[in-house]
């Protein structure tokens, strides 16, 4: 569910990383946003007039700008937030690039960043906010008051919970959240999204907190807390809950955490049979599907239901749809090529309209 009375007029930062990796969160936020009205994206190494031209499945005219000088004098709405765009490995907050954010700040626009830097409680950024009367949102700040596991999900199979998670980062799992998430809300039925990370909370969700701000001992916990508040508010049909990077990804443990936390009915399994090696690990073996869905389901037996798929690096996408649907006997999809109605289908069948219930985490 996303709670909004009235989007926030914003531009969005990208330098150099607009419809690429590392430019996810803007990426996500042209795309979709219930909190904010995107009004623009800042990128001088775009050639591109709108984001139409380098995103194909996004339609709205957006315009791409070069600095902030063209965007205030070209944009009749007045933005009142800068958004931070870019999300590299590590979270770190672009310190070179500082000054760009303390001109939108003068110019009466709050800041938003999903990085693990909390510069509202930076001396420098802390004076800019007094001086120019705006705000800063640190969105990867860590809750106040964590929650330690305690089980409270595993008697509850109303309404169904399902995790999209993944065989990398960076792969499309808040994509394929927000686009079953819509396909679902069209069918009639009331789902709820839990968002985890940074782009989800920015672009809205009612129901959400940043993982990887969460300290580990009260990863599972956490999550747990969430998707129960979702589970158990405004009489939901189904909870959809975003994944993080990926079990078997070799730089963190926060993934099995989330999945225990959330204790699934069914899980969506995101891949991207074109990539060649792991996001930010060239040395490392690349994604591997078995892998990843013989993992999950050692802790959850059975519970892929569904194979989302990345079209990146041109791929054959029937060809692997096919393949994927001979292999595993699930639906396979691509998102971003039309609605994915064949997951939803076998949700509302299965889930929704049928009798759910989670074979018990080893």
């Amino acid at each position: 569910m996303f709670d909004i009375d009235e989007k926030i007029p914003a531009l969005i930062y990208a330098e150099g990383e607009f419809g690429r990796i590392d430019g996810k969160t803007a990426n996500g936020l042209v795309r979709f946003s219930k909190k904010y009205e995107i009004v623009g994206v800042l990128d001088s190494t775009r050639q591109e007039e709108y984001v139409s031209e380098v995103l194909e499945d996004v339609g709205e005219k957006i315009p791409i700008f070069n600095s902030l000088e063209q965007a205030l004098e070209k944009l009749d709405v007045k933005p009142e937030a800068f958004i931070n765009g870019i999300a590299r490995d590590g979270g770190a907050f672009p310190y070179d690039r500082k000054e760009i954010f303390f001109k939108a700040m003068e110019n009466g626009m709050d800041i938003v960043h999903g990085c693990h830097d909390h510069i509202s409680e930076e001396k420098e950024f802390k004076k800019k906010m007094e001086k120019y009367g705006v705000d800063i949102w640190d969105v990867r700040k860590e809750p106040e008051d964590q929650h330690f596991f305690t089980g409270k999900l595993r008697d509850i199979d109303d309404p169904p919970r399902i995790l999209v998670s993944g065989t990398d980062c960076a792969i499309g799992k808040r994509t394929f959240c927000i686009e079953l998430y819509k396909e679902l809300e069209d069918r009639g039925y009331n789902p709820a999204f839990v968002a985890t990370g940074q782009t989800g909370m920015i672009q809205g969700a009612k129901y959400g907190f940043p993982l990887d701000g969460v300290r580990g001992d009260f990863l599972s916990g956490e999550t747990e807390h969430v998707v129960w508040e979702a589970s158990t508010d405004d009489d939901h049909d189904v909870v959809i809950v975003e994944g993080q990077a990926c079990i078997v990804h070799p730089q963190g443990g926060n993934p099995l955490g989330l999945m225990k936390g959330v204790h699934p009915h069914g899980v969506v399994l995101i891949h991207a049979p074109g990539r060649k090696e792991k996001d930010g690990l060239l040395e490392f073996d690349p994604p591997d599907l078995d892998k990843e869905k013989e993992t999950i389901e050692f802790f959850y037996p059975n519970s892929v239901i569904s194979i989302g798929i990345n079209h990146e690096n041109g791929i054959d996408v029937d060809e692997w749809i096919k393949k994927y649907e001979d292999k595993y006997g699930v639906p396979a999809e691509d998102a971003l090529l039309g609605r994915p109605t064949k997951t939803a289908d076998k949700i509302e069948k299965e889930f929704i309209n049928g009798q759910p219930k989670v074979e018990r985490a080893r």
